[in-house]
């Protein structure tokens, strides 16, 4: 257009706005009208309850549910912070390939009427151009004064401005912030004119008018009112537009539109002479109606309508078929014609030729091809193309591959209105936020808009439906219908503000929307928002700027109370997936941490008289809580309704989901689901049932036995009788969990394994479906007992032994207590009650308080029910900050639970003797009364049950013994149950007993049965320690009654505590310090009073420790490797490694594997298998301790080193899968070298498959490296048994002196009994030591004589830890000591036992004090002396050390290992010259954590990226909070870029890292400097090599592995391909910065390395290097020499050959060389057999008259060497005359001595293995020659024979050669020479003259031996 209709159309526009200013000050139609300024770009999508969906394709984590498609995984590479290509919009015609960067125009205009996406309440804003981010550059387009590059030729300013869906509030309302808004519930209906209108409307507006009440006298609420009716998108299926009509209901509200939810008839006008008006239904009194509910989402079709006689006017009695369905009427699949869609490549390859192809689907399912395939040519990365949709009908789009696959899915439906499945992804088409398939991977796709970022909104506790409750509106967020909304503005007002709706993730309540780049600031709504500061009845949120996240997630409140007052909806961001904390995601008004419940801060003083029993407090949190909120100051009194009813609606939705769950995944239901909150049952008002389908909670219904089953549970009225009778307030309901504890839990009933989710800590604390934090436990919660005589009738009655008795007790009626945090530790609560000023009547303190009065539904303090009595005060442990003028129930923290555990002792009958006389004795009693459920476990069985929603009931325990004495028995009683829940059956005449003065009556007793025998009692043995559990629960709202009484012995105690501090461990390594007993300690004690008692040595059951005889058949059936006839793997009998370290036999287990496995990847191969003749029954045994001598010089690590043990069936227990043995070990283990060590298992720890049957008949042992390990003394222990213990209190002289009373000394506490919180009863073992882990509290009862000094040591690791020790007493620390007593004398009054510093020097506690000698030491040595050897601490109280023996002594000594830490640095940097711009993934593995293999599993593996594609001023990533020793490997893994890793260099820190193909190393303690190791990319082509060597023998086969050397070393080389020399080769250094050699050892797959990210070609050219590799030796200098064709190590001669082939296309292979491309190159040894010189020394031999010999060498002397070979038919060897000796020489080869007595120029070299024959042929004169042949044989080995033996003395090697020395030495005339020996005496031939003859046949005979060698 030109400039000045530019400004004519400006200035018409500023005139219409000005206009509409004017007409938005009417009061009437203010509110009205303000639909049409909220202008949306995209609409109301049908509710066509489509699930599931899968809008990628791609099956991935996010999917579409009814609205949209989101990423996969969310977008997981964080489009929204790239910068995308830069995209430019064909302008029509064929598709191009677009890596154009010119500023183009955006496109075609879009269609008339085409909308951001399809809904049934379309919006009039018409989407155009994609102005978000038109030209799709990432960058904001301003445009020039003829908007260039904004508008195209032909459109409008108007067209322009209501693009992106903000039109009429950026152009005309001007002033939107400030307009008025209609509150309510908001309905859509819809008007199609008659064909006959058509022609008129050009033009022109309908309105809408109706009359809204049949009162005609209150014109206000009753009257007519009218409004605009928008002309929408659509159009019917024959051609006419259809209108759009929005209005709100708010009941009664005179500014809405549908105050009374209907009409008395509605109208549609045109003008005067058109219109038509539909009355309501006529009623008996002739008043007409029609619901807004019957009409909405449906269309009043005026051809339908009866005419007048001109057809222009219609007056239409009610007749409800006239209104259509909308979607039946409207013309389908039209909407987005002509609209684009585009395809960007966002991968690094090239995306091959693409063809995209619309269909539409028929009712038959089948698909149908719409319009012509539209073709796309190859995409490289980050082009883009653009495809027209045809303007025919089709809802689905294909992207179809060349090969015929499929981009995604085969088909996309864009509309939204189809069910994803496998073959269809469905997601709704929007032209500005998703119009673009960005492809990152064939099934990695995901639909958005370039450059956009997604934004998440979890409608968790926002999407509850609040129909018939009290609430302003009946839905929340979204709306009624499942539809959410969100508007986004931008800071730079060029940029339009956008109405979008939003998308569903499947079935789940996460909902997103894609906002483009620029946007900052987002609303969300449960209607079509168009404005910023609107806020109705929780169905929207304020302005919210958008927060720097990767998927920012909004995280909407309850709509409690937002729904009931009014205002936006609240919430908080996080991370999308974070688990929903309100209070770490919400601050307060100073931007503290919010706080939902207000807790006293004050300093914990123990009490005098007083028992602290450790609980631990479930609060449950109620609607209000989860938004962050305190309850007291909740806005409504209002009761006897809903919202003070069930005010914990999310928290059972919760509970509701965690039963359904269980029941669906095990096939079986819940039988009782318990839920928090009073439901009114139907018989009253406002019964639950009426809002039931709001909450759908498991296990209710409308009626039936479900109904009254569900009901009986969780309200007190009724019974499950068949009459379901009432009035049962105060009966239990039995049997709704199990009896058996599991994981510290009650059960489910019914089940095993589902703990009850109120005292499910993972559950509360959002290991939930909703992911979410529902309460807050406090855990070890301080809670005082005082001590009283409340059983007596009479405690003035001598006669009542009860008045004698003390009882521990706590009753809510004496004592209000409320939870406190201790301002000395933060982490501690205690509970506390508070003296009040005034006395009562007696003048007794009063410690109640009126914020813990129960209170009735009616918030009544009294029971009009009951003679108007006071309800008295409950246990309200939340409550104490309600103020005085907020005391209601609305205000009350109801909801929460408790669970008290101790540990106690029983009597030998089960009673306690009260006063002097033995025979006055009192049942040990526990006794409970108040409301609600309440459930007590001994050991773990359920032994009283007073479960229920109930009021005030009663339950009691009473022990005995069983008839025949054995065994200590419990009985139960329960003040009463009701039918349907009642398990104790039998009935007791009224048992009554009296608590504190008033009778509690007992009607019905229970028995309970042992868990593995029916028919048997369940008896509890005697003398042993027991832990009570005691869960109770508040939850069925107003009263909370609570007393507890026991009488149960009490102890003297020591208490130690192993404590973690992980605060600065990364969370990924946290679960490394659980489960773990790797913390040793060491105990002694001195006694210093009483005499000699031995501590009882545990009793194991009768089983005796099982040794396995190694040599004895009875117990080894065989000892052999995996590996069997190798020289690799060695698994048998040997000597002692270390003689005389102890082995009985000398005889020990030797294991060898060759090479290293690091993977544990041939664990099959290096097994030593052990197997026993008969099985083990590891069900009578604890542990399994061996002893281990590992050959070297480095320590042998845990999670390296395996041990299995298997059943007859092969199964397997221990070191599952690649698993070492780090986890299984009972405590910490170190395997120094060169010595034996012991290693401890804790079997169950060691996890085992399936079905093994714990019967091991095969043990088997292996380690990961090349190493020599002997095992001995395997050892399966029994498990402890604890001795009997008798009577009720333990006297001083009979505790154990463990040793000390007779020696005076220090003595390790052997066999000292202690309890764990985690294990139970233990012992000390015979070496003073215990072993903990983290949060374990074990506790010795009366195990140490008051007054006695204690030695407590942790053995410290020092690398690892930093540890600290407190003392408490009574919990707590102990900072100073009193002195001046009788008891001890102390040294330092002041000084502090807390938060000391524990040191080698200094491993425990020593608090100085020396106790005193007392009198009467009974033979006890002790003189007053402090031991001076050891930290000690005096066993008494540090408060009041002078105390009586009747008080109790309780100490404890917490040690903290605080872990100690270090990291390092990834970064990435660019090779030189280059720029790097993508996103680099790392892999970092970490393993032997801590240096002690503290992963339980596999390693633990993490990812890190760095994003180079922006502007990155620290591309690093600091990786901290590893425990210091952990070994680690980083890889990188992935580019985005294409690039190609170039080298890795170190920096600090290097002695303890390098760089091996990866990086390698080990965490040291670091704060600062950490070790950098710097990752260098190149974006020039580079290749890889891979290496391999092969081995033979000299007849080509493959050598063994004993016959290699243990290294090599090698050298790539390379030269460029065109260079002139071929022999100009240099090396390359690999990795970069090392040596200029590899040294390769062997593994199990063979030998090999590889060369990674090698140039291809030069740096500033293109010719191509060619690279080879090259074997040499090192000398001392680490200097490389390469050593060509051949090389010798260790003696062996091998040739080297070389020969290469590709890996990839590219490239070229050819004589052991790779150029081009990426390759292996193998290179063959080839072992040479040895060379053998025969050197031959000839002499003669004179000896003088005086038997002295002279030797002389002999020249002239010829020898002959012969080659031997067996004939084929066996034999002697013969000559070999046809063997060729070289030069000539066939047959044999020839010799001559010269005058030094050697052969000149001796042939005798060079000779091969084989046999040979050595002739003397001539000799010296005068002597004789050699009479026979010598025999000589060289073998492979290099070992030389001569006649058969072996020469071990002449013989020397250089290289490969082999010479042997052989001297032959001739003697003259008559001496006879020989070979071997001197001549006989001439004697023997003088003095036998009688035997001449046969002398001289010896002289003939002896002369042809001719002499010796």
């Amino acid at each position: 257009m030109t400039k000045a209709n530019s400004n004519l159309h400006r200035a018409a526009a500023l005139l219409a706005a000005l206009c509409l200013l004017a007409s938005m000050a009417l009061p009437v139609y203010a509110a009205e009208t303000e639909t049409d300024f909220s202008v949306s770009n995209s609409e109301t999508i049908p509710d066509d309850d489509n699930t599931g969906n899968d809008a990628d394709g791609t099956g991935s984590d996010i999917s579409v549910s009814n609205v949209e498609t989101i990423q996969k995984d969310a977008d997981t590479t964080n489009e929204g912070s790239k910068t995308e290509p830069e995209i430019s919009v064909p302008e029509s015609g064929t598709i191009t390939n677009s890596a154009d960067t010119t500023d183009k125009a955006a496109g075609a205009p879009p269609a008339e009427g085409v909308t951001g996406s399809e809904n049934t309440a379309p919006a009039d804003n018409a989407a155009a151009d994609k102005t978000a981010d038109a030209d799709k550059t990432g960058e904001d387009s301003t445009g020039s004064e003829d908007e260039a590059g904004f508008l195209n030729e032909g459109d409008s300013a108007d067209d322009r401005m209501i693009t992106a869906g903000n039109a009429k509030e950026s152009d005309i309302a001007l002033c939107a912030d400030n307009a008025t808004v209609q509150e309510g519930t908001k309905y859509t209906f819809y008007f199609a004119p008659p064909q006959s209108w058509t022609r008129l409307l050009e033009g022109k507006t309908i309105t809408c008018s109706f009359r809204r009440g049949n009162d005609n006298s209150n014109e206000s609420t009753n009257g007519v009112r009218e409004t605009t009716a928008k002309r929408t998108d659509d159009s019917t299926k024959d051609g006419r537009p259809i209108y759009q009509v929005d209005v709100y209901h708010n009941e009664g509200n005179a500014n809405s539109l549908c105050p009374y939810k209907g009409f008395v008839w509605v109208k549609f006008t045109l003008d005067n002479a058109h219109w038509v008006q539909m009355n309501g239904e006529r009623g008996n009194n002739n008043e007409c109606w029609m619901s807004v509910t019957a009409i909405a989402d449906k269309c009043l079709d005026g051809d339908k309508l009866k005419g007048s006689s001109d057809e222009t006017t219609v007056s239409q009695e009610y007749d409800i078929t006239k209104w259509v369905d909308y979607t039946s009427i409207i013309l389908k699949h039209v909407r987005y014609g002509k609209q684009t869609m585009t395809l960007l490549n966002k991968s690094a390859q090239a995306l091959d030729s693409v063809t995209v192809t619309f269909w539409e689907k028929g009712d038959n399912g089948e698909f149908t091809q719409v319009g012509v395939s539209q073709p796309i040519n190859t995409l490289q990365a980050g082009e883009h193309a653009d495809i027209t949709i045809p303007e025919a009908a089709c809802a689905y789009v294909s992207f179809q591959k060349a090969d015929n696959t499929y981009i995604g899915k085969h088909y996309f439906n864009f509309y939204n209105d189809d069910t994803a499945s496998d073959d269809v992804a469905v997601f709704p088409y929007d032209p500005v936020t998703r119009y673009c398939l960005i492809y990152t991977g064939d099934k990695d796709v995901r639909w958005s808009a370039p450059n956009s970022k997604t934004v998440y909104f979890d409608a968790t506790f926002s999407d509850m439906s609040y129909k018939n409750d009290d609430a302003k509106i009946t839905y929340g967020m979204p709306d009624a219908k499942g539809n959410l909304w969100c508007y986004m503005t931008s800071d730079d007002g060029s940029k339009p503000a956008i109405t979008s709706q939003m998308a569903r993730d499947r079935t789940s309540e996460i909902w997103y929307a894609d906002v483009p780049q620029g946007y900052t600031q987002i609303r969300f709504a449960s209607w079509e928002v168009a404005g910023t500061n609107t806020a109705n009845n929780g169905t929207d949120t304020a302005l919210l700027t958008i927060p720097d996240l990767s998927k920012p997630c909004f995280y909407a409140d309850t709509s409690d109370d937002v729904i009931y007052q009014g205002g936006n909806r609240g919430g908080y961001w996080d991370e999308l997936g974070a688990v929903r904390d309100v209070e770490k995601g919400k601050k307060g008004e100073n931007g503290e941490t919010k706080s939902i419940v207000d807790l006293e801060s004050k300093t914990f003083k123990p009490q005098s008289n007083t028992k602290y029993i450790s609980t631990t407090l479930y609060d449950y949190y109620t609607d209000y809580e989860l938004n962050g909120n305190n309850r007291n100051t909740y806005s409504s009194n209002e009761v006897n309704k809903q919202r003070s009813y069930v005010t914990f609606e999310q928290f059972d939705r919760a509970l509701s989901n965690y039963y359904k769950q269980y029941a669906d995944i095990n096939k079986k239901p819940i039988n009782y689901p318990l839920y928090t909150g009073h439901f009114q049952p139907n018989i009253w008002d406002n019964a639950f049932s009426r809002i039931a389908p709001n909450l759908k909670l498991y296990g209710w219904s409308e009626s039936g036995d479900d109904y009254w089953r569900f009901i009986a549970v969780n309200n007190s009225a009724h019974a499950l009788d068949k009459n379901h009778s009432g009035e049962h307030y105060k009966d239990t309901f039995q049997g709704l969990v199990g009896n058996q504890m599991v994981n510290g839990m009650p059960v489910m009933a019914g089940t095993t394994d589902l703990a009850e989710p109120h005292f499910n800590e993972a559950f509360l604390t959002g290991t939930n479906a909703e992911k979410a934090v529902l309460g807050k436990v406090y855990k070890d919660v301080s809670f005082p007992f005082t001590q009283d005589a409340v059983f007596a009738k009479n405690k003035n009655d001598p006669t009542d032994k009860e008045a004698a008795a003390k009882y521990w007790y706590f009753d809510s009626n004496e004592r209000s207590l409320y939870l406190k945090q201790d301002t000395a530790n933060s982490s501690k609560y205690y509970l506390e009650a508070t003296e009040k000023t005034e006395k009562d009547s007696s003048g007794n303190p009063i410690y109640t308080d009126d914020n813990s009065q129960n209170r009735g539904s009616d918030n009544s303090t009294t029971d009009s029910n009951n003679k108007n009595q006071f309800r008295g005060y409950g246990f309200f442990p939340f409550n104490q900050k309600i103020t005085a003028e907020n005391r209601n129930v609305n205000k009350y923290n109801y909801g929460f639970g408790a669970k008290l555990q101790f540990d106690f002792t029983l009597t030998d009958d089960g009673q306690v003797q009260v006063g002097d006389n033995p025979n006055d004795k009192v049942p040990i009693k526990f006794f409970f009364s108040g409301d609600d459920d309440v459930w007590v476990y001994i050991d773990g069985q359920l032994v009283l049950d007073v479960g229920g929603a109930h009021s005030k009931a009663s339950g009691l325990l009473e022990f005995g013994r069983t008839t025949d004495g054995t065994a200590n028995t419990v009985t139960p009683y329960v003040s009463s149950n009701k039918a349907g829940g009642a398990t104790y059956t039998t009935n007791v005449n009224n048992k009554t007993v009296y608590f504190n003065g008033s009778p509690v009556t007992f009607t019905k007793q229970g028995k309970i049965v042992d868990k593995d025998d029916k028919n048997k009692e369940f008896t509890l043995d005697k003398g042993t320690t027991h832990t009570l559990t005691m869960f109770y629960m508040e939850r069925g709202m107003w009263e909370s009654n609570m007393a507890v009484a026991f009488n149960f012995p009490d102890h003297n105690e020591l208490q130690v505590e192993k404590q973690v501090d992980l605060s600065g461990v990364d969370k990924d390594f946290r679960d490394c310090f659980k489960d773990q007993k790797i913390f040793d300690f060491t105990i002694q004690n001195l006694a210093t009073h009483y005499g000699t008692k031995p501590a009882v040595r545990p009793g194991t059951g009768g089983v005796e420790n099982k040794v396995l005889n190694l040599t004895a058949d009875a117990d080894v059936e065989s000892i052999h490797p995996a590996t069997k006839d190798s020289e690799d793997y060695i698994f048998a009998l040997a000597p002692d490694p270390a003689q005389g370290s102890g082995s009985d036999t000398g005889q020990v287990l030797h294991w060898f594997a060759r090479y290293n496995d690091l993977n544990s990847t041939y664990r099959n191969m290096r097994y030593g298998i052990l197997k026993l003749n008969n099985p083990i029954d590891l069900n009578q045994y604890g542990y399994l301790t061996f002893e281990i001598y590992v050959d070297g010089v480095t320590n042998l690590s845990l999670n390296n080193l395996y041990l299995q043990l298997l059943d007859d069936g092969d199964r397997q227990m221990g070191s599952l899968s690649k698993a070492g043995l780090n986890g299984a070990t009972f405590g910490s283990v170190t395997l120094e070298p060169n010595k034996w060590n012991t290693v401890k298992l804790s079997l169950n720890k060691m996890k085992a498959v399936a079905d093994f049957d714990n019967q091991v008949k095969t043990i088997r042992v292996g380690d990961n490296y090349q190493r020599h390990i002997y095992f001995r003394n395997f050892t399966f222990v029994p498990k402890t048994v604890p001795d009997i213990k008798t009577g009720f209190t333990t006297e001083q002289d009979k505790i154990p002196d463990y040793g000390s009373a007779a020696s005076g000394t220090l003595k390790n506490a052997t066999y000292a009994k202690y309890t764990s919180n985690f294990d139970g009863m233990q012992v000390v073992d015979d070496q003073g030591r215990f072993v903990l882990e983290n949060g374990e509290i074990i506790t010795f009862d009366d195990q140490f004589r008051r007054g006695s000094y204690i030695s407590l040591k942790e053995i410290l690791d020092t690398k690892l830890y930093g540890t600290t020790w407190t003392v408490y007493e009574n919990e707590l620390p102990v900072t100073s000591m009193k002195g001046g007593g009788n008891t001890v004398t102390v040294a330092e009054p002041s000084k502090s036992l807390a938060n000391q510093i524990a040191a080698d020097d200094k491993p425990g506690p020593d608090d100085g004090r020396t106790e005193n000698k007392g009198t009467g030491q009974n033979g006890n040595p002790y003189d007053g002396t402090k031991p001076s050897d050891a930290n000690t601490i005096v066993f008494r109280s540090y408060s009041n050390p002078d105390e009586s023996d009747d008080s109790l002594t309780s100490l404890k000594v917490q040690y903290i290992n605080k872990v100690k830490t270090g990291g390092l640095i990834i970064k990435k940097e660019a090779a030189e010259n280059e720029n790097l711009t993508g996103i680099y993934t790392f892999k970092v593995t970490f393993s032997d954590v801590g240096g002690q293999s503290l992963e339980t599993d596999d390693p633990i593996v993490k990812y890190y990226t760095i994003d180079m594609s922006a502007a990155n001023p620290d591309p690093t990533v600091p990786i901290t909070g590893i425990p210091v020793g952990t070994r680690y490997t980083i890889e990188e893994i992935g580019t985005s870029d294409g690039s190609y890793l170039q080298g890795i260099t170190l920096v600090g820190s290097k002695d303890n890292a390098h760089v091996v193909n990866n990086v390698e190393g080990v965490i040291v303690e670091s704060t600062n400097q950490k070790m950098t190791a710097t990752f260098t990319n190149t974006k020039r082509t580079l290749i890889d090599i891979a290496f391999t060597k092969l081995w033979q023998d000299a007849a080509g086969k493959p050598l063994g592995s004993e016959k290699l050397p243990d290294k090599i070393y090698i050298q790539l080389q390379r030269r460029l391909e065109n260079s002139t020399d071929e022999n100009n080769w240099v090396a390359v250094t690999y990795p970069a910065g090392s040596a200029n050699y590899v040294t390769v050892t062997p593994t199990n797959g063979g030998w090999q390395c590889s060369f990674t990210g090698l140039d291809q070609h030069e740096l500033n050219g293109n010719t191509n290097y060619v690279y080879r590799i090259v074997e040499g030796t090192v000398d001392t200098n680490d200097t490389f020499t390469a050593k060509g064709s051949s090389i010798t190590i260790g003696g062996n001669t091998y040739t080297i050959s070389a020969a290469a082939t590709l890996t990839g296309k590219a490239g070229s292979a050819a004589n052991g060389t790779i150029t081009g491309g990426s390759g292996k190159i193998e290179l063959t040894n080839k072992l040479q057999d040895p060379k053998f010189t025969l050197e031959i020394v000839k002499k003669g031999v004179t000896t003088a008259e005086n038997g002295s010999e002279t030797q002389t060498p002999l020249s002239g002397v010829e020898f002959k060497l012969e080659r031997l070979t067996v004939p084929s038919g066996g034999g002697e060897p013969q000559v070999d005359t046809t063997y060729d000796f070289g030069s000539g020489n066939k047959g044999s080869i020839t010799g001559i001595t010269g005058n030094d007595g050697t052969i000149v120029n001796n042939p005798f070299k060079n000779l091969k293995a084989g046999s040979y024959q050595l002739t003397e042929v001539k000799t010296a004169e005068g002597y004789n020659l050699l009479s026979k042949p010598i025999r000589i044989e060289f073998t492979t080995n290099g070992d030389c024979l001569i006649d058969g033996v072996k020469d071990e003395t002449n013989v020397t090697q250089t290289g490969d050669t082999y010479t042997m020395t052989l001297t032959v030495l001739n003697r003259k005339s008559f001496e006879l020479p020989h070979t071997g020996a001197d001549a006989p005496s001439l004697w023997l031939l003088i003095g036998l003259p009688a035997l001449v003859a046969v002398l001289l046949v010896l002289v003939f005979r002896y002369n042809k031996k001719g002499g010796r060698r």
